[in-house]
């Protein structure tokens, strides 16, 4: 059972360092190099924009998820945590918690645990992102 609490600044260098693992694992599509954590911070943390904390039964940190106000979801659950239904669980009450008339997600398309979750949630496929790199 995990539940959501409104991130606060105490919690963004856990964001920051959560996002930063993952940006290291290569399955980033976003983003060419990780911003500075004061980068990260104005970038991340606008007022339109919903983050939360995910924590788990025993009120720890296991995750990290967000909506912002162009209706795109993410989730980044710790590494000890995954495959435990959480980023599900956690995206299904963010979904709940902001009523939109749609939501979207961005995924590396060998990104095969989340492509699997947003199918469970509804989600479908819409396009592909291509890059070239110089």
């Amino acid at each position: 059972m995990i539940h959501l609490e409104p991130c606060k600044k105490e919690d963004y260098k856990f964001v920051y360092d959560l996002t930063f693992d993952f940006f290291k694992t290569n399955l980033n599509v976003t983003y060419v190099k990780m911003e500075t954590f004061d980068e990260f911070v104005r970038r991340v943390f606008v007022p339109d924009d919903k983050n939360y904390i995910v924590k788990n039964e025993n009120n720890e940190r296991v995750g990290y998820g967000h909506i912002n106000s162009s209706d795109e979801v993410g989730m980044f659950v710790s590494k000890g945590f995954h495959n435990k239904g959480i980023g599900t669980e956690a995206i299904n009450m963010i979904l709940k918690k902001n009523p939109r008339d749609r939501f979207f997600v961005t995924i590396h398309n060998n990104n095969k645990q989340s492509i699997s979750m947003c199918k469970k949630l509804g989600f479908v496929p819409k396009g592909t992102v291509y890059e070239k790199i110089k």
